[in-house]
C-alpha cells in the first residue's frame, strides 16, 4: 500500500482508525465493565431493571412506567440488538398480519446496534441487551482529540518494511441520573414480541 497507493490512502486510514475508536467508545458506554475501561450503562450500579417480562411490548411498557415514576426527562429512546428487531418484525396479530416494529416498541425512537451485548445472562448467555433511557443523562468526557501516531521503527513492522500506526483517545463515561436508565432483562431470541389476544368468541342469538 505504501509503495502503490495514492496519497489519499492516509486520509482513508485516518477515517478507519477514527471509526474504530468511535465504535469502541460506543461499546464501552453501553457495556464497559470498569478496570481498564469506563463503566458503561449496563454495569452501572443503581440503574432500574425490568425482569422477565412476558413480552417485549410488556417489558417496554413497564420500563416507561418506571422512568415516569422517577420524573425522567423527555429525551427518551430504546437501544437494543438487530436480532430483537427481527423478532419485532416477525410479530403477527391474530389475523396473521404484521403488527409492525414501531407498534412493538410503543412508537418510541429505537436504535438497533451490534454494539449492544447479546450474551448478557442465562446458561449459556443468551440474553440481549434492551435499554430504555433518557440518553441525555449519559455523559461522555473526551480529554483529547484522537491521537494518530506512526512508528516506522517498531520491530515487527520494520522487519517487513511496514509502518506501525497507533490511534488513541482518552475517554470516560458517567451516568448522571441512574434512574433514567431501565435495563429490560431476560430478553432472548425466543421472547415473543407482544402477547397475542385470544380470538373473541361469538354467540348465536335465537330468533
Amino acid at each position: 500500500m505504501l509503495l502503490q497507493a495514492s496519497p489519499d490512502v492516509e486520509g482513508l486510514l485516518r477515517q478507519m482508525l477514527a471509526r474504530n475508536i468511535a465504535l469502541t467508545i460506543d461499546r464501552a458506554a453501553i457495556r464497559g465493565g470498569g478496570s481498564n475501561e469506563p463503566v458503561g450503562v449496563l454495569a452501572t450500579s443503581g440503574i432500574q431493571t425490568v425482569t422477565s417480562p412476558a413480552s417485549i411490548f410488556e417489558g417496554i411498557a413497564e420500563a416507561v412506567a418506571k422512568a415516569d415514576a422517577e420524573n425522567v426527562g423527555g429525551s427518551r429512546a430504546i437501544l437494543t440488538t438487530p436480532e430483537i428487531r427481527k423478532i419485532a418484525a416477525l410479530a403477527m396479530d391474530i389475523t396473521n398480519r404484521p403488527i409492525g416494529v414501531a407498534t412493538v416498541f410503543h412508537n418510541l425512537p429505537t436504535t438497533f446496534s451490534n454494539q449492544v451485548p447479546k450474551i448478557l445472562g442465562g446458561s449459556p448467555g443468551t440474553e440481549h441487551g434492551l435499554i430504555y433511557a433518557d440518553w441525555s443523562e449519559l455523559l461522555i468526557g473526551i480529554w483529547s482529540e484522537i491521537d494518530i501516531l506512526e512508528n516506522p521503527f517498531e520491530s515487527t513492522a520494520y522487519s517487513k518494511g511496514n509502518v506501525s500506526i497507533r490511534a488513541m483517545a482518552t475517554v470516560d463515561v458517567a451516568v448522571r441520573h441512574k434512574k433514567a436508565f431501565v435495563s429490560i432483562e431476560d430478553v432472548t431470541t425466543s421472547t415473543i414480541a407482544m402477547p397475542v389476544p385470544a380470538p373473541i368468541g361469538t354467540e348465536e342469538v335465537g330468533a
